[in-house]
């Protein structure tokens, strides 16, 4: 399995791409991702991942787990983290749920619909429910995360 993210519509305070997850050659689910604006790898700066490869790993105990567990049905369900050798696995980059920038501070955002002024993603719930429930058994360790900028 293998995931990406193409960065494709700029907007004035973040950038929409299409996420899409791969068995092999297959596409197998899809939809947005709402990032900051801007990239870097400096801390505590709300800035979006660079493009490059990440890997994912389970970050249990995250300030989300209760609603991921409410939204999945699965009472061991875990957020999601990507890191790589530039971006530690405590900066804490999670993919989770919300519609605006506003809601990042850093993170990945899905959602299953793109507003038209590129500036918001919607039914975010039900486009993590869907992900979360497709990864539920995968070993993340398998998973490569590649971001690619088209903007």
């Amino acid at each position: 399995m293998r995931i990406e993210i193409i960065n494709r519509y700029q907007a004035k305070t973040c950038v929409i791409g299409k996420f899409q997850v791969y068995e092999g050659e297959e596409l197998v689910w899809s939809a947005f991702a709402l990032q900051e604006d801007k990239a870097g790898y400096e801390r505590g700066q709300d800035l979006r991942l660079p493009a490059g490869e990440y890997r994912l790993r389970r970050h249990p105990g995250s300030r989300f787990e209760k609603r991921l567990r409410e939204i999945t049905g699965d009472k061991r369900a875990e957020m999601i983290c990507v890191y790589n050798d530039l971006v530690p696995y405590d900066r804490y980059i999670l993919i989770h749920w919300g519609n605006t920038d506003r809601d990042t501070q850093g993170c990945i955002l899905l959602g299953k619909t793109k507003a038209n002024d590129n500036e918001s993603i919607g039914s975010s719930v039900a486009a993590c429910r869907e992900f979360y429930t497709l990864l539920s058994g995968a070993n993340l360790e398998d998973i490569i995360l590649t971001i690619r900028d088209e903007v």
